[in-house]
Formats: structure tokens, C-alpha cells, sequence
């Protein structure tokens, strides 16, 4: 029994000498880990456009009139430009997030801004993987007509069953780099997430 109250007592110390932290502690924790976690997403964005540029730079380097060439369609390139800037608009949007979550006061604006992020995040992955499909949709099988001979060429040996089967390995193509790109984002992007969703779970309990 001795040895037992000794326990209990050690114990009671052990209590007494951990921090006790109050909610507005805990609020600054959590304030604190969204604006790292958002600060991330953001610089995974930039690295991002930054890979993306490289490799149009390489591709450039490789083949000098690769954006001179006629076989693509020119509102292709300006499909691309477009593009462009509304990956710097979702760039510019992770950076307003992370600035409001750096700088909220209330637990109120914190859960607010992290609901806003996840929907940024959400829609720039949405976004993403529809202009990779659309963009392998139109470019396989023009690249593939080219290659071939011209449209011209094609048009004349082919027949429903080519044209079909063209049809279904764009499709299936465009589905394999579109699912690989999505696994890609997941481990990117969704680890991300999953954690500023933990953060909202834990400010939503603390308001409640």
C-alpha cells in the first residue's frame, strides 16, 4: 500500500508540473499549424508552375519551332496562355489564404478561412485535371494525324473502325495520365487538406 500511495503522489506531481494550456493557447497552436500548412500548399503550387515551365523549356530547347508548328491548331496555343493565368490566379489565391490565416484573430475567421483554402484547393485540382484531359483529347489525336500522313491522308484510308479506335485510346489515354496526375495531386495537395480539415474538427470543438 506504501508503494502505492508513492505512485499516486509522483503522479499528482507529474500533473502538477505539465502545462496547462487554455483555449486561446490552443487557438494559437491551431492558428499556427493551418498557416504552415497553407504556407505548404502554396509553395507546392509554385514549384509546380515552376516544373511546368522547365519542362517548356527544355521542350523549346529541344525543338526550337515546337510553338511555331502548324499541325496544332493556334487557338490551342492561346487555350494554353489562358490557362497560364488562371494558374497564377489560383496562386495568387493560396497566397491571400495564407495571409488571412496568418493574421485572423478569431476562431471564427480561422474556420472560415480554412473552409475557404480546402474549396481553393478543391477547385484548382478540378481545374487542373480538366485542362490536362481536355488538352491530351485534342492533342493525341492530332499528333497522331500528323504523323501519319496529314488529315488529308488519314481521311482517305480510314474508316468508322480507325476513327473509333483512334477514339477510344485518346479516351483511355487521357483517363491513365488523368488518374496519374490525381495521385500525384493526392499526395501533394490532399495530405494538405486532410490536415486543415483535422484543424477545422479541432477549432469546431473548441467553439462548441
Amino acid at each position: 500500500m506504501e508503494e502505492l500511495d508513492l505512485l499516486k503522489k509522483d503522479w499528482k506531481k507529474q500533473e502538477e508540473n505539465q502545462p496547462k494550456l487554455s483555449y486561446n493557447d490552443i487557438d494559437k497552436m491551431t492558428q499556427k499549424k493551418s498557416s504552415s500548412l497553407v504556407k505548404w500548399i502554396f509553395y507546392v503550387s509554385l514549384f509546380e508552375l515552376g516544373f511546368g515551365i522547365a519542362i517548356v523549356i527544355l521542350a523549346l530547347f529541344i525543338q526550337p519551332d515546337l510553338m511555331s508548328d502548324s499541325t496544332m491548331p493556334a487557338w490551342l496555343n492561346w487555350f494554353c496562355y489562358a490557362s497560364s493565368l488562371v494558374v497564377f490566379y489560383f496562386i495568387y489565391k493560396f497566397f491571400m489564404n495564407y495571409k488571412k490565416i496568418s493574421t485572423t484573430n478569431s476562431i471564427k475567421d480561422l474556420m472560415q478561412n480554412i473552409i475557404t483554402t480546402r474549396k481553393t484547393v478543391k477547385h484548382y485540382i478540378v481545374y487542373s485535371l480538366s485542362v490536362i484531359a481536355f488538352t491530351i483529347c485534342v492533342a493525341f489525336p492530332i499528333g497522331f494525324i500528323e504523323g501519319t500522313g496529314g488529315m488529308e491522308k488519314f481521311s482517305a484510308e480510314a474508316n468508322i473502325t480507325k476513327y473509333l479506335l483512334l477514339a477510344v485510346v485518346t479516351i483511355l489515354l487521357a483517363c491513365v495520365i488523368v488518374a496519374l496526375f490525381y495521385g500525384v495531386y493526392y499526395l501533394l495537395y490532399g495530405l494538405l487538406t486532410k490536415k486543415l480539415k483535422r484543424n477545422y474538427r479541432e477549432l469546431k470543438q473548441m467553439k462548441s
